[in-house]
């Protein structure tokens, strides 16, 4: 009779969202059964319906907060706001893949429930402690981007680019595997929250078992010298894919090790400073070297995403609370400036003959000026001029960097920057300043320049008017620390 009092009855009112999410994709995966060729309108309204009202949900308890499944599923402040970032990238992605797909005839209806799976994996990412928890969604989200990097019909590099992402993505998998396996042998737990605030006998458990778990997200993150996947897959991959990756799957693999950043113990404090900062400044400055002898635009912002790695590493570096504001902050505002520049290249790559070469931006601001205008602002604010959102990105962590005292790292965030400048001002220069050399013939629809422009919008404003985003993130750091 105890033991069935003690059984906890699951409250899943905290984890409705994700219940919404994960309908949707059964329901897109039965009507893709009943259908031969699915209606892409119907696909497109279902999948909108189910993120709208999850979305709806995640804004209607934004203050909710809770545990449930004996400590599995966690909902905060912190997973809320991932999540609605999340949802939202998931539903913008949407109004451009339809029309991309079609021009590379390459229109599939497992696209929407995979998609909606890689949601749904991305979202318990964010809302866990729990070894296996973590280790399943992780499954889910890479699983789906490697599915969706090699949807592209009779394309190479779309399937070469897919296939050294499997192998190094499962590679990944198996080292945060046995991460977790030694950290279960040191601890008796799964939950992350015990493992580390236990006070074990053999401490070499934890010690290797946190670094391979740490190895196997940096392998996601493509933080180097384990990046070698990711300029290939991001180049390979459809451009809408690309933009998700870049944006959706850094929210997705870096959420895990930002909500160890509280749990790092006094005696690890050192170790972790000097290991992640040196990982951070290996990342900051290959990923804007190698970007910057770049001709390909596509990849240029390949290696410039393996770059923002490095920044966010070096906010991570500082185990406190200033720190852990900074690297949420960044992460969200990355992913703004992240998908809006790889979608104006998915834009692009629809006019006839393009391939996104350095030189055919000369010009652009005469074929498309509303497009040159807002990836000119996506550049400068990956590159971090006031008054773009990118600013306050980069100097929060150079701030938190400033409070810990480690000028040595913020040294190398400014060389890394000022490096960083030579492509991004370079491409800006030739859309405004270089003649045209051809007409870019190209139909975009309403909807697809309303996304754009409101991105760009989003960009200024936020770098404007800081405190919009602040607050939420100030408010999901200070949760973290209290637990």
């Amino acid at each position: 009779m105890e033991r069935l009092i003690s059984i906890e009855i699951p409250n899943l009112m905290l984890l409705l969202p994700e219940l919404v999410v994960l309908l949707t994709a059964f329901v897109l995966f039965s009507l893709d059964l009943i259908y031969k060729r699915i209606n892409h309108v119907l696909a497109i309204g279902v999948s909108l319906t189910g993120y709208l009202i999850a979305l709806f949900l995640l804004l209607l308890n934004l203050g909710l907060k809770g545990e449930t499944f004996y400590g599995l599923y966690v909902r905060d402040s912190f997973s809320t706001l991932l999540q609605i970032f999340m949802v939202l990238l998931t539903a913008v992605l949407l109004g451009f893949t339809h029309a991309y797909y079609r021009h590379r005839a390459s229109i599939y209806g497992e696209f929407y429930y995979i998609l909606s799976f890689a949601l749904l994996g991305g979202m318990f990412l964010v809302s866990s402690y729990n070894l296996i928890v973590l280790y399943i969604a992780l499954e889910a989200v890479s699983i789906s981007f490697y599915i969706l990097t090699a949807l592209l019909r009779s394309d190479f590099n779309s399937k070469e680019g897919a296939f050294k992402y499997l192998i190094l993505g499962g590679v990944s998998i198996a080292l945060a595997s046995y991460g977790a396996g030694f950290m279960y042998l040191y601890s008796g737990s799964l939950d992350l929250r015990y493992v580390l605030t236990h006070l074990g006998e053999n401490q070499y458990f934890l010690i290797l078992g946190l670094v391979l778990f740490l190895i196997g997200f940096a392998i996601k993150i493509g933080a180097v010298p384990f990046h070698f996947w990711l300029p290939d897959a991001y180049q390979g991959a459809p451009t809408p894919i690309t933009a998700y990756m870049a944006s959706f799957g850094k929210l997705a693999f870096f959420a895990p090790v930002v909500r160890l950043m509280p749990l790092i113990q006094e005696h690890f404090s050192y170790a972790w400073v000097f290991t992640v900062g040196i990982v951070s400044a290996l990342t900051m400055l290959y990923g804007n070297l190698v970007a910057l002898a770049q001709k390909d635009v596509k990849r240029l912002l390949a290696y410039s995403s393996i770059a923002h790695s490095g920044y966010i590493m070096a906010g991570i570096a500082v185990a406190q609370i200033i720190g852990l504001k900074a690297v949420i902050y960044f992460l969200l505002v990355y992913a703004l400036m992240g998908f809006g520049s790889f979608m104006v290249l998915a834009l692009l790559e629809r006019a006839s003959g393009w391939e996104n070469r350095l030189e055919e931006f000369a010009g652009l601001r005469f074929s498309l000026p509303w497009l040159a205008v807002s990836f000119m602002v996506m550049l400068l604010a990956l590159l971090g001029v006031p008054p773009t959102v990118g600013f306050v990105g980069k100097a929060l962590i150079f701030m938190s960097l400033s409070y810990e005292r480690l000028w040595w790292l913020a040294f190398v965030m400014i060389v890394a920057t000022g490096i960083s400048t030579g492509y991004y001002l370079r491409i800006t220069a030739l859309m405004f300043m270089k003649g045209s050399s051809k007409e870019i013939g190209l139909k975009v629809s309403n909807v697809e320049k309303g996304l754009i422009m409101l991105l760009t919008l989003l960009l200024a404003i936020l770098g404007a008017v800081p405190i919009i985003l602040w607050s939420l993130v100030s408010t999901s750091a200070e949760n973290l620390f209290m637990r």
